[in-house]
């Protein structure tokens, strides 16, 4: 039986974070059912639950030591670990990892990473440094391999693939239905449905634009403006921060939800407007028309390949070019429709390739010639 470690940004509640776990696990079974997963936690007994894999709390180094002494390939990834712009802690504790991996002798692998903004000239040493130690790495975008290149790792091969949770399938409508009974969301009032993904941030002025652009579009649209929170509660509370300063009503979920619940929300949108990575990604899934607020560079990178606009960074955000963009992509919504369920297909591909790579390279190698 194949052992392999994922270490990752696991168990805090983030859904977005979730879902690649998730993706990873049902990629890995897809292709050969003998695979065991286990991942490093922050919460072991909460991502055992919602991935039926066994977990192990990532800040306890017996436990750390033992789970990769017992793997015979470690993932570091999916999603934006290397980078240093949320914390100056997220590169030293992920590539302390690999570099005990390749210590005690592992195959170890970039697995779908988003990399960059990186700031700290420590952190760049070190990225190149490890980096350059790994077997192989997959990126979720052309940006991150361009990153890697310039920090100076050269030796493994690079796959521009995609984001894991381009693999993931929604919950069935009657579960999804149970979700907006409870919420008392009703969305059959005939108008449209627009959900709106918002995280705290430093540029809180943003806020008052993100309310004056929902309150326009009530008025003016009937819209059913819904806040959808990809990690609870911070970012409901980020949500009602918003709300309290809107003239109109809008609804907001307001539980905790797995990724595939989330799913199936962001696919009952007509247009999707959000801050969070995988609220687009969800989005671009179920053929949602996108608008960005790019509060981080991976959010432009995802949007660029998905063909959908952004409204640019969020220090920059004004009510007029927001709603101008909202606007337009209400007019061109089955247009972009049509062009994000044609993406899928090649997305969803990308995602289940990343795993593919993996179990070539758990049996032996990989193939240098496709290198990126």
């Amino acid at each position: 039986m194949k052992k392999i470690l994922v270490s990752g940004y696991y168990g805090f509640g983030n859904a977005g974070d979730e879902a690649i776990l998730m993706a990873i696990v049902e990629s890995f079974k897809k292709l050969d059912e003998n695979v065991r997963i286990k991942a490093l936690s922050a919460n072991p007994r909460e991502t055992e639950l919602m991935h039926d894999i066994e977990a192990v709390h990532r800040t306890n180094p017996f436990l750390v030591v033992k789970a990769i002494a017992e793997a015979d390939l470690v993932l570091s990834g999916g999603g934006g670990l290397l980078q240093d712009v949320t914390s100056s802690r997220s590169i030293p504790y992920y590539l302390l990892i690999v570099f005990l991996a390749k210590k005690m002798g592992k195959k170890v692998m970039f697995y779908a990473n988003g990399v960059g903004p990186v700031n700290r000239n420590f952190n760049k040493r070190l990225i190149a440094s490890v980096g350059n130690m790994v077997d192989l790495i997959t990126v979720r975008d052309e940006n991150s391999r361009d990153q890697l290149k310039n920090l100076g790792v050269k030796k493994p091969p690079i796959y521009v693939t995609a984001d894991p949770a381009f693999a993931l399938k929604p919950v069935d409508d009657e579960t999804g239905l149970r979700i907006l009974t409870r919420q008392g969301i009703n969305l059959d009032s005939g108008g449209l449905k627009i959900g709106i993904s918002v995280r705290p941030w430093k540029v809180s002025e943003s806020r008052k634009v993100i309310a004056e652009v929902s309150d326009y579009l009530i008025r003016n649209y009937s819209a059913n403006i819904v806040f959808i929170p990809m990690q609870f509660p911070q970012d409901y509370n980020e949500s009602l921060e918003i709300m309290g300063l809107m003239r109109e009503k809008a609804m907001v979920i307001g539980e905790s939800l797995g990724p595939r619940e989330l799913l199936w929300i962001c696919g009952k949108m007509d247009l999707l407007c959000g801050m969070r990575l995988h609220a687009l990604i969800f989005g671009a899934i179920m053929g949602v028309p996108l608008v960005g607020l790019a509060y981080d560079p991976k959010v432009e990178n995802f949007l660029m390949r998905v063909g959908q606009p952004s409204a640019g960074a969020l220090k920059d955000l004004k009510v007029q070019r927001l709603c101008s963009l909202i606007q337009d992509a209400i007019k061109k919504r089955e247009e972009s429709r049509r062009t994000l369920l044609a993406k899928r297909k090649e997305m969803e591909y990308l995602a289940n390739e990343n795993a593919r790579l993996a179990l070539k390279l758990l049996e032996g190698g990989h193939e240098q010639e496709k290198k990126n």
